[in-house]
């Protein structure tokens, strides 16, 4: 009995000590916040290359997301904070294959706001997230992951965006205060980028341009992002107006060592990238649960070899309705452009236009219903159809998709 005594007492004060010791200690000014997604689909998809090459099958994709958020608050005022999140999703490193078992670095960077507006710096998608296009719901439609079915090496990337939105290269970017009243807001945004698809702890030696420690590490060198957004409240109207601009100079080394034309074909990819302008527009109206939207980007000579300059533009429209735990959308995109990554049947250094993808069309529908707060399941249907002026890559199909996601 004594010894129990004893122990116990012993127990009791170390319990004391510790909370003691705690009440002691300063509370720490910052708070993290864990979250991320899992999201299981089955997908069903038939592609077709004319006029031999015929791909149909099914199978299962696994994507998922861990996001750590922290932040914290002077007593000026201030906000600040650090986001990381990590994933195993589909980017220009793996042409938007997916990173299979593998996770990647999906953002990570310092922020701070306040009065003076918002600055962060690292790795994340910069301005042009201010950016709106046509609506969707659950995996996307023409935005979703029906792409991660499909032969990266034979049907091109087209995306609503226009170049890259899953692009996070290291940066620094700045936003405005939202400036307006209550019911009609205005943002600005602009983000600088040393060097595009240059990500984490990597540093480019641009006195060296070896195709594996200098500029070839990434086709372009000082790019910049602008973007200008307008939200209006109307009651019951709400409006999303949205406006961006990407510039960058072209690096030295052939397009095809660098990250971006990693995949281009030889004779296409041993030229050097031009320098580009791309600049769009888009809009969204709401209306009870309605949302219709659209936009246009002008890619200009992003992702080109000199020779190659033929229009490059991308548009959408689309709508989707949201009640209750249902949404239902539909959405089309169109584009023309170059895609140098696409598999070439030609061999002669002249015919470096042949991977000119003169029309380019992706039809898609899609539901959701949500069971639980997080837990939705999604169904996405969509038609694809690609002309190219090398009629090796024509390619057309389908694919739909059968998902279950839960996002905490």
């Amino acid at each position: 009995m004594r010894k129990i005594l004893l122990a116990t007492t012993a127990l009791v004060g170390v319990a004391l000590l510790s909370g003691a010791a705690q009440a002691a200690a300063p509370a720490s000014p910052i708070s993290l916040n864990v979250g991320g997604y899992n999201d299981f689909v089955a997908g069903i998809d038939n592609q077709t290359q004319a006029p031999t090459v015929r791909g149909n099958g099914k199978d299962f994709e696994d994507e998922f997301k861990l996001s750590f958020d922290a932040m914290g608050k002077a007593a000026n005022g201030v906000e600040y904070g650090a986001n990381i999140a990590l994933w195993n999703g589909p980017e220009v490193t793996n042409l938007w294959r997916g990173g299979a078992n593998g996770v990647t670095l999906n953002s990570g960077y310092v922020w701070m706001s306040g009065a003076f507006g918002k600055v962060l710096f690292g790795d994340e998608h910069g301005a042009s997230d201010l950016f709106v296009y046509a609506p969707t719901v659950g995996e996307g439609q023409v935005d979703g992951r029906y792409q991660d079915f499909t032969n990266s090496a034979l049907l091109a990337h087209f995306q609503p965006s226009g170049i890259d939105n899953t692009e996070h290269s290291t940066k620094i970017t700045y936003y405005t205060p939202k400036v307006g009243n209550e019911n009609n807001k205005v943002q600005l945004g602009i983000s600088y980028i040393p060097n595009l698809y240059n990500y984490g702890q990597s540093t480019v030696l641009t006195q060296n341009t070896s195709a594996t420690t200098g500029n070839a590490v990434s086709p372009y060198q000082d790019v910049i992002k602008g973007a200008v957004a307008y939200t209006g409240d109307f009651h019951p109207v709400t409006l999303a107006l949205s406006a961006d601009i990407l510039t960058g100079t072209a690096g030295h080394s052939a397009f095809s060592a660098t990250t971006l034309g990693g995949g281009g074909q030889a004779t296409l990819g041993a030229g050097h990238a031009q320098d580009f302008t791309s600049w769009g527009v888009g809009g969204q109206v709401g209306f009870n649960g309605f949302t219709v939207g659209a936009s246009y980007v002008d890619e200009g000579r992003y992702d080109t070899v000199h020779g190659q300059n033929k229009a490059q533009d991308i548009a959408t429209i689309g709508g989707k309705y949201e009640f209750d735990k249902v949404g239902v959308g539909a959405s089309w995109l169109t584009g023309q452009g170059y895609t140098d990554y696409l598999t070439q049947a030609t061999t002669a250094a002249s015919a470096n236009l042949t991977d000119y993808v003169r029309s380019f069309n992706a039809e898609g529908v899609g539901a959701t219903y949500t069971w639980f707060p997080g837990l939705t399941s999604a169904i996405d249907g969509v038609m694809f159809q690609q002309k190219v002026q090398s009629v090796v890559n024509e390619d057309d199909g389908y694919v739909v998709l059968i998902s279950q996601k839960l996002a905490f």
